[in-house]
């Protein structure tokens, strides 16, 4: 097709021809923009691309923008503009396994010489790449420059607002948001995260850099691997999920049903409620999957040395992440450690028509290897809640319209969540052998306190999760150290499942009774809140910015 339409002379308009011809010009420079990332997964697993329809459905829209136009230099230049970006990320998914994110620039930048040894001492094991990028915009360029005249194509100049509509979309977005909100992840296109992370560099850190943070004083973890026995370990993530909305924690209204008869048929259960490791699900799940307790230390966090995906697979665990929210959300997870990764978009009208409901069937289908390492995120209690169960389109306990509609709708949401969880753990019963499960949330809520509702607030309702842990075919031992505490933070869960995904770490910054709740950034210079047992309960300090607490901090007495 390519060398048909290069090798046809000038033709004149006749009907509905160049329009067709238009449209298919579009679709195939779409499927060549995006074929780089495919082409890299035929010779290394680092790169998982998906397709994502909201994604590709604009890349097309902007192809066809390309073709309209009819300024063939101006459209070679944005190419190469996308090959030198392309080059850049696909090497770093070669090299290190990882999306390229606007942090990696700026540290190429600081650090060209390093950089640039590294690329010649490697070229000969990642030298593909440049066959990854070279062949599909090589394309793109040859029919760009060589069709426009040979072949009659329809052309606007208002194309040229389209393409600066896409081309300055996202570096606008970085005038106002934060460099959190442009984080890469790994399932995501690579144009995707490239146009993300060079516009976030740009605007964030070429034009006005990020405040350097005072060196850390934390003393490094040790990691010690131990025997484990275990052959399923679940962890199980709810949205916005408050414990003192949970009628197994006291609550008046019975919104957990399930939960309180599976309680009274199994011994082994602990249940505490807990503190969140942050206010919004970008940050706490970073932090849940990756135990590092003190703030501040981003470093550690990129680099994934602490990772229980990681600890699982070196202990011969197959490892699973299913969730029911984006796959944005996988980004600093550890998403180079799985073995699956099913998300929202791989099933976009199953989670659209069942909500959470598809996630108990993608579970059904599971095939399970002799260990596993499973991690479900569920989203049934995230704003707005009604819609979370409407589509089951049967009678809720409470009524989710009228005056306390949002309130009873929560209520709902949860109620809703306990029979998802009944069958989760129907499932998890079903399994043989030593197997363990912790139900939590990755947050709290407001619920109109102080007339305020969500999340990312740094207060006692938003930190506040539950933390409920299953032990079967496990020795007596396995939750003496868990049941002892009053709360169980994040941190505390996640060491705790590390041992059992045979891994112990050891911090020696380690205070009894201290905890730490980030604020709505993963990185930079954010808003940190320290929190205290004390014997009258938790006491909730003043945020403070990262920077601050660096300096003095305030501890627990």
């Amino acid at each position: 097709m390519l060398l048909t339409l290069m090798r046809s002379g000038p033709a004149q308009h006749s009907g509905a021809r160049p329009w067709l011809t238009l449209l298919a010009l579009a679709t195939l420079s779409c499927v060549l923009l995006l074929a780089d990332d495919f082409l890299q997964q035929l010779y290394t697993a680092n790169n998982r691309a998906e397709l994502e329809a909201s994604f590709v459905a604009g890349l097309w829209v902007f192809s066809l923008a390309l073709w309209l136009c009819n300024l063939r230099w101006l459209v070679a230049g944005i190419l190469l503009l996308f090959a030198f970006m392309q080059t850049l990320q696909l090497a770093n998914i070669s090299f290190f396994g990882e999306p390229l994110n606007a942090i990696d620039i700026q540290a190429m930048l600081g650090d060209g010489a390093e950089v640039r040894q590294a690329a010649l001492h490697s070229f000969s094991q990642h030298w593909p790449v440049l066959l990854c990028v070279a062949l599909p915009y090589a394309a793109l360029l040859l029919l760009h420059l060589r069709l426009p005249g040979r072949v009659a194509l329809p052309s606007s100049r208002w194309a040229l607002v389209l393409i600066a509509l896409v081309l300055l979309s996202k570096p606008y977005r970085a005038t106002y948001r934060n460099l959190d909100s442009f984080t890469a992840s790994a399932s995501r296109s690579g144009l995707h995260n490239s146009l993300n992370a060079f516009s976030a560099w740009s605007v964030r850190l070429a034009l006005r850099p990020e405040p350097v943070l005072p060196p850390m004083a934390y003393a490094p973890y040790r990691m010690t691997a131990v025997p484990t026995s275990a052959r399923h370990v679940w962890l199980v993530v709810a949205d916005s999920l408050r414990s003192d909305r949970l009628g197994v924690f006291g609550y008046e209204r019975d919104t957990t049903p399930n939960l309180h008869a599976y309680l009274q048929n199994n011994p082994h259960v602990v249940v505490r409620p807990g503190v969140s490791a942050g206010v919004a699900t970008d940050v706490s799940l970073p932090y849940l999957l990756n135990p590092i307790r003190e703030p501040g230390q981003d470093n550690l966090m990129r680099s994934g040395r602490i990772n229980l995906f990681r600890f699982a697979r070196e202990a011969g665990f197959r490892t699973h992440w299913i969730s029911s929210q984006e796959s944005k959300l996988l980004a600093h997870l550890g998403s180079r450690y799985l073995d699956v990764s099913i998300t929202r978009e791989d099933h976009p009208l199953r989670f659209l028509q069942r909500q959470d409901k598809a996630l108990l069937d993608i579970l059904d289908q599971q095939r399970w290897a002799e260990r596993n390492f499973v991690v479900m995120n569920l989203r049934t209690a995230h704003l707005p809640y009604a819609q979370n169960y409407r589509h089951e389109q049967t009678p809720r306990p409470w009524p989710d319209r009228g005056p306390n509609g949002q309130a009873n709708a929560y209520d709902n949401s949860v109620h809703y969540l306990d029979g998802l969880l009944g069958e989760i753990l129907a499932d998890f019963d079903r399994l043989e052998g030593e197997r363990y499960l912790i139900i939590t949330g990755d947050h709290g809520q407001r619920l109109g306190e102080d007339g305020k509702w969500g999340h990312n607030d740094l207060v006692p309702e938003v930190s506040d999760v539950p933390v409920i842990v299953v032990a079967g075919g496990a020795p007596a031992e396995a939750l003496e150290s868990i049941r002892r505490e009053r709360w169980i933070s994040h941190n505390e869960a996640a060491t705790w499942l590390a041992k059992r995904l045979g891994t112990r770490i050891d911090n020696p910054n380690l205070k009894p009774g201290e905890h730490f709740v980030h604020g709505k950034l993963l990185f930079s210079d954010n808003f940190i809140q320290r929190v205290c047992e004390s014997a009258n309960g938790l006491v909730h300090h003043e945020p403070q910015q990262l920077s601050m607490l660096l300096k003095k901090g305030v501890p627990c007495s």
